[in-house]
């Protein structure tokens, strides 16, 4: 007996073990984890910090090198001499290339400015949609919550009717009462197997509008923790006005529309830079190797000397006399080696470039408009986010105010229903009632239990709404 008693322990601990219990913070932090707007709106963060670090690394300087090799047969130009041949020839270039930019109309300042106000447009845009995405999640927690109470308030009566029909068969059985009123209690009882199953298939329905939220399969064993909830209060409440001043300083959303407006606005200076002449700094270096070349190189480097050179005879009076060219040759020659002509065919220079543009087919002119345009859209945009906040910030704060009124005045049709249920419970227990008057008092007596939870879990998260804008943290 006491190996028996300990195994049904353990099972039920395992029974306990293997619930998977989710409470509101459970499920708001897996649901910002797995989200699939919120990964999306955290690869247009992470877009908009590259496009960041790419402008800020556009003043730095560019360098890039290049080989060719080239294979040529028949009437072509060695690339060492520059002279017309008539043989094949490999040759080889190789160069190396720098450029700084210097000045082009501040277009890399204002870039930057543009991309980190871009980036900043992103990162609220991401605390917007978690906050979205929370907010949606709270409303689904809420609903199950409230769908659990109806259930146990329509569990708990069907067994009051089950109590009171065992009741009214006793009394009929002696004859204390027609067999009408047994037949009118069973009735009530199907009705309240009805609700009961009702409630059942919407709790069922809430638990799945949670997990698609979550973006879990529907079998996904889940059961919601229950917090103990105080009665909503009346409390003081700032104006709609008041909040949502705090809101369009604090709401990411605002913050990222102004930050958008910032960007668009640098923007249009990017553009216009454009219209600037560009002044760059630009350095290279390049060799390159010739199969055609002689088999003595000049050596790189040596003093030049100039000589004279026949280059042909001029007859007069049947005379040749020769002529004769000073040309400029090296003093020292070296072997035509692989490395000693790519040594001798150096080739370095320095060069400031200057860009001054003049007509473009007005191309800068119509980008400077659309950037005016997008600038002007932002603004709109930014306009339209804080004419939407106001709206629903006015729209959540006549909520709870409606939603307060409507507590109060369920809670007092309640108690008036409760005490109209307890006499007619006590009329019903003498036999002084008939079972149609006793049903419809018990029928209004659970209509309004049944509106109190609703206006309950209503005024809840209306006041929850109303505290997210006010910067409050949501919790239950």
């Amino acid at each position: 007996m006491k190996y028996l008693f300990t195994c049904l322990i353990c099972l039920c601990t395992l029974n306990a073990w293997s619930q998977d219990v989710w409470d509101l913070q459970k499920c708001v932090d897996y649901a910002i984890e797995n989200n699939i707007q919120i990964k999306q709106s955290q690869l247009d963060l992470r877009t908009s910090e590259v496009n960041l670090n790419d402008s800020r690394m556009s003043s730095l300087p560019s360098l890039n090198g290049s080989a060719s090799l080239q294979n040529s047969t028949g009437r072509s130009i060695d690339p060492f001499t520059n002279t017309i041949i008539d043989q094949g020839v490999n040759s080889q270039n190789f160069s190396l290339n720098a450029s700084l930019p210097i000045f082009n109309g501040f277009q890399i300042m204002n870039a930057k400015k543009r991309d980190e106000y871009s980036v900043i447009a992103s990162q609220q845009a991401y605390e917007d949609t978690k906050n979205n995405v929370t907010l949606n999640v709270v409303n689904f927690y809420l609903t199950i919550l409230f769908n659990q109470e109806l259930l146990e308030a329509a569990r708990l009566r069907q067994a009051t009717t089950e109590a009171q029909l065992n009741r009214v068969k006793k009394q009929v059985e002696i004859g204390a009462l027609p067999k009408a009123n047994e037949l009118q209690i069973k009735q009530q009882l199907a009705n309240d197997e009805l609700e009961v199953v009702r409630a059942e298939n919407n709790l069922a329905i809430s638990k799945l509008q949670l997990k698609q939220a979550l973006q879990l399969p529907a079998d996904t064993p889940m059961e919601v923790a229950v917090p103990e909830l105080e009665e909503p209060q009346e409390v003081v409440m700032e104006s709609s006005e008041q909040v949502f001043q705090y809101a369009v300083q604090n709401q990411p959303v605002v913050k990222s529309a102004e930050a958008q407006e910032q960007s668009a606005m640098y923007g249009v200076k990017v553009a216009q830079s454009n219209y600037y002449p560009s002044l760059s700094f630009n350095a290279g270096l390049s060799t390159a190797y010739s199969s055609a070349a002689p088999e003595q190189l000049p050596k790189a480097g040596v003093d030049n000397v100039t000589v004279a050179v026949p280059i042909g005879y001029l007859d007069f009076n049947g005379t040749r006399y020769p002529v004769q060219s000073d040309q400029t040759i090296p003093e020292e020659f070296t072997d035509n080696t692989y490395f000693n002509q790519l040594d001798v065919n150096q080739r370095k220079f320095l060069s400031l470039n200057l860009n001054i543009p003049i007509f473009n087919k007005f191309q800068v002119r119509n980008n400077v408009q659309r950037a005016i345009i997008n600038q002007e859209r932002s603004e709109y945009q930014l306009t339209n986010t804080k004419n939407q906040l106001r709206q629903t910030i006015e729209q959540a704060y006549q909520d709870v105010v409606a939603a307060a009124k409507s507590y109060t005045a369920t809670k007092n049709s309640v108690e008036a229903a409760e005490e109209s249920f307890r006499n007619a419970d006590q009329r019903s227990n003498l036999g002084a009632i008939d079972a149609v008057e006793y049903t419809q008092i018990k029928n209004d007596y659970e209509t309004a239990k049944s509106n109190l939870i609703r206006s309950k879990f209503d005024y809840i998260f209306k006041q929850k709404v109303l505290d997210f804008y006010q910067g409050k943290p949501i919790n239950l």
